[in-house]
C-alpha cells in the first residue's frame, strides 16, 4: 500500500526494495535541539513533548509507546524525587498526570544543575517577552523564567524566578478547581512573585 500511495502522490514508479542496513549506519540532525525546545516550552507545545517522548521510547527499544521511555526516565534519572509521579504521557498538565509543586521545584533543581543557566532561560517563556509569559510579567529586566499549563478550572506556572538582589529561586504555582476567571488566578500568582522578586 505504501509503495502505491507514494507512486500516485509522487507521479513516479516506486518499487519496493529489500535492502540490509549497512553496519556503518549514522543518524543525521538536521537543526540544533535547542530550537525544539524553544517552541515546546516557550509556546507549551504538547504534541512536541509527547512526540519526543515516543522517539525516546524508539531508542531505548523497537516499540514507539511513550511507557517505555517513562519507566526508563523514573529509573533512571528521578528515582530520588520527594513524590511518586502519575505520569502517563508527554502532555504535561493533564487530567492524568499527577505531580506535586514539590516534585515540579525539584525538577527544575535537577535541571538548573545540569544545563547553564543563559542556555536554560533561553529556552523557557520569558516574563514580558516570549512564549506564554510574554503578556505578564512586563519588568525590564526579565524576572520570571518558565512554563505555563493550563486546562479548564486549572492554572498551574513554575520554573525560576531571579530576584532584584540577583538570588534565583525555583517556584511552582498549581492552582486548581477555582472558580474565578483564569485572568484573576494569572494575575494573583503575578502579584505574589513580584512581590518576592522585590523583597528578597
Amino acid at each position: 500500500m505504501l509503495v502505491e500511495l507514494l507512486s500516485d502522490t509522487l507521479k513516479k514508479q516506486v518499487s519496493e526494495i529489500n535492502l540490509q542496513p549497512a553496519d556503518q549506519l549514522h543518524t543525521l540532525f538536521s537543526i540544533p535541539v535547542d530550537s525544539l525546545y524553544r517552541v515546546m516550552m516557550q509556546e507549551s507545545d504538547n504534541f512536541i513533548a509527547e512526540q519526543l517522548l515516543i522517539m525516546c521510547a524508539g531508542i531505548l527499544s523497537d516499540t514507539l509507546k511513550p511507557e517505555i521511555a517513562i519507566r526508563y526516565a523514573l529509573k533512571s534519572f528521578l528515582s530520588d524525587l520527594p513524590d511518586d509521579p502519575i505520569w502517563v504521557d508527554g502532555s504535561g498538565l493533564s487530567r492524568y498526570n499527577l505531580f506535586t509543586p514539590r516534585t515540579i521545584v525539584s525538577l527544575w533543581e535537577k535541571i538548573y544543575a545540569r544545563v547553564p543557566q543563559p542556555r536554560l532561560f533561553n529556552l523557557l517563556a520569558v516574563g514580558g517577552q516570549t512564549g506564554t509569559l510574554k503578556n505578564s510579567y512586563k519588568t525590564n529586566p526579565a524576572f520570571v523564567f518558565g512554563k505555563t499549563g493550563s486546562l479548564s478550572n486549572n492554572q498551574s506556572l513554575s520554573g525560576y524566578l531571579v530576584t532584584r538582589k540577583g538570588k534565583v529561586l525555583i517556584f511552582s504555582f498549581m492552582n486548581g478547581n477555582f472558580i474565578a476567571p483564569g485572568r484573576e488566578i494569572r494575575s494573583m500568582m503575578e502579584h505574589i512573585l513580584t512581590t518576592i522578586r522585590d523583597k528578597y
